[in-house]
């Protein structure tokens, strides 16, 4: 007869085995359920392909939270937008030191997390190499570059705004390079070249390029004819006793203007004096010529006869 099973035993095996699979879940887990954190959300007009539940959030690649909620905005606020909504919980513990944390109270967090993201705090789609396992990335970017996205809901938690991912911003600038290149008209470009070419070509064959050409020949040859007797006239040997001369007339020529200019400084004195001779001189003739204009018998009598009555003299007299 077969030993009936003993259900007691059982249950405290159960009950046994789930306390240590829970106690090691909280060992190894490194106390995560217990430990206390604060919920974020941020949207994303954008795929979020790769990222999932449990995902991690890095800060300068530390992990310092988790995604903990992937989905629509539609579904948790009253809008149209279609935008992906992702809630992370982030452990206060990971980004204090050990003078406490930072925020003593939620009021205290939510002022200081605002102030983060006036200076360009965002959540940013990013990728741990080429495995395409995506995680949230906390950045600090360009605010007025990447604003945040508009919303008409009041968010149930603290509002990170996103930021297009590396990944993303490579693959719109390769779809704006694509848009652009498809709007050219390579065709009509193709035909512009054509008729560029035909133009030069006519304007070349009624420029008579080979007349051009061998004019431009015959004067290089003029010009190098004309260079080498120039060369030749200034290696012969009378332009050299030319040049020569001249350099010798030159020094001459400066060392009779020393001599004057020296002459001159030493005579300057007599020949002042000198001038002013001249100049009595010369004013005593031109007052003798006077003199001789009025009275010409004073030439030959002496002094001249005396004056009558009436202005007339002797002479006029007779």
């Amino acid at each position: 007869m077969s030993q009936k099973p003993n259900y007691f035993k059982i249950g405290l095996f159960v009950i046994a085995a789930c306390l240590l699979l829970a106690l090691g879940i909280i060992i190894f887990g490194g106390g995560k359920f217990f430990e206390k954190k604060f919920t974020v959300e941020t949207y994303f007009d954008q795929s979020v392909q790769g990222l999932d539940v449990g995902a991690a959030l890095k800060y300068q690649g530390v992990q310092i939270g988790n995604v903990s909620y992937m989905g629509f905005v539609f579904n948790e606020y009253k809008t149209d937008l279609q935008y992906v909504l992702v809630r992370a919980e982030i452990y206060p513990k990971k980004v204090h030191g050990k003078r406490g944390p930072y925020y003593k109270d939620d009021f205290e967090r939510h002022t200081g997390m605002e102030d983060m993201i006036q200076k360009g705090l965002r959540l940013q789609l990013a990728s741990q190499g080429i495995t395409g396992i995506a995680f949230l990335n906390a950045v600090y970017l360009d605010a007025e570059r990447y604003p945040a996205l508009p919303i008409n809901w009041k968010p149930e938690y603290m509002y990170i705004p996103s930021a297009p991912g590396t990944i993303t911003m490579i693959t719109q600038t390769i779809g704006k390079l694509t848009s652009a290149i498809e709007k050219i008209d390579f065709k009509e470009i193709s035909e512009d070249v054509e008729k560029l070419i035909n133009t030069v070509n006519t304007a070349i064959q009624q420029a008579k390029i080979d007349e051009l050409s061998k004019n431009l020949n015959q004067l290089i040859k003029a010009l190098n004819d004309t260079t080498t007797e120039l060369d030749s006239i200034l290696k012969s040997k009378n332009t050299k006793e030319t040049i020569e001369n001249v350099k010798t007339i030159t020094r001459e020529l400066k060392f009779t203007l020393r001599r004057a200019d020296r002459l001159l400084s030493s005579r300057e004195h007599n020949f002042k004096v000198t001038m002013d001779n001249v100049q009595r001189i010369s004013e005593d003739v031109l007052e003798f010529m006077e003199t001789v204009k009025k009275y010409p018998s004073w030439v030959l009598f002496g002094e001249p006869p005396p004056h009558l009555e009436g202005g007339e003299t002797e002479e006029t007299k007779e």
